[in-house]
């Protein structure tokens, strides 16, 4: 169950990505990470009083505030890499390094992983790259990419991870509350630096039924992914949350005409293999 609700989370996510990349063609991505921020905020606080919350701790509290710093950072620094370079070169350098954490945090605490497990995580982490190619040559790709793209791609994974493992230790208890704590908390801040560096939050009407669908399908993600950090173990939560790109990339080919090259469609088949490999229990 863990890997199926991860999964679903990812490719939730990864359609909002898609969402938020047509939008951010025209206005500040800044902009739309507020705007998308805010929408899932209002899914969650309408969702929150219908899921079942008999207990919320302080640790919840306290995980839902770090999973808020770090969702925020993460998208900032990732808007930031995106700005500077090849986004076909740094969405799997983000992707990977999110997964790779928190697979390395759960095989320290002792989680045992099966043989097909491991197999699958390894195919799951190839596919990631080879779906995000774009055909472009890979030398000219990288040269045009300076180091603090690729800084800033390490940073974002790095902090996705951090939002992950900080889900992974609230309680089924807490209901979403773990959740709408984390969008108190990013909403006001990337709404903050959206102001300063972009100078305004406005966003052109035909625009906003674009991030308002984004932002409900971040928080739906959102939900999946929770249920399945707590379910665990991490390393399949992981590795099947690193799967946002896909989605993006095949909504890229569906909606813009953007044709996959054979890499991709190995990519695709890889990732139709690693899914049920890590999903076996």
């Amino acid at each position: 169950m863990t890997a199926i609700l991860a999964l679903m989370g990812a490719l939730v996510v990864g359609a909002s990505d898609f969402g938020g990349g047509l939008a951010a063609r025209q206005v500040s991505p800044l902009r739309v990470a507020a705007w998308i921020q805010a929408a899932s905020l209002a899914l969650i606080l309408s969702a929150v009083w219908f899921i079942d919350a008999p207990e919320v701790r302080s640790v919840d509290i306290g995980a839902g505030v770090v999973a808020g710093l770090a969702g925020t950072f993460s998208f900032v620094a990732l808007y930031a890499a995106f700005s500077r370079g090849q986004i076909s070169v740094l969405a799997p350098v983000s992707a990977v390094v999110g997964a790779i954490i928190p697979i390395v945090v759960g095989l320290w605490r002792g989680e045992s992983l099966k043989v097909w497990h491991v197999l699958g995580i390894l195919i799951a982490m190839l596919a990631i790259v080879l779906v995000t190619r774009d055909g472009a040559d890979d030398t000219s790709a990288r040269q045009s990419t300076p180091p603090v793209g690729f800084a800033l791609a390490l940073l974002a994974g790095a902090g996705f991870s951090v939002f992950f493992l900080a889900l992974a230790e609230t309680h089924g208890d807490a209901g979403l509350w773990p959740l709408l704590v984390a969008r108190l908390v990013s909403v006001p801040v990337v709404s903050v630096i959206a102001l300063v560096a972009s100078h305004g939050i406005g966003m052109h009407k035909p625009l906003r039924w674009i991030v308002l669908l984004a932002g409900c399908a971040e928080g739906i993600s959102n939900v999946f992914a929770l249920w399945a950090y707590q379910r665990g173990p991490l390393a399949v939560a992981a590795t099947m949350s690193a799967f946002y790109p896909v989605s993006t990339v095949l909504l890229a080919g569906l909606v813009l005409d953007e044709r996959l090259r054979r890499l991709q469609w190995a990519g695709v088949a890889m990732a139709l293999l690693a899914v049920p490999l890590v999903a076996i229990p």
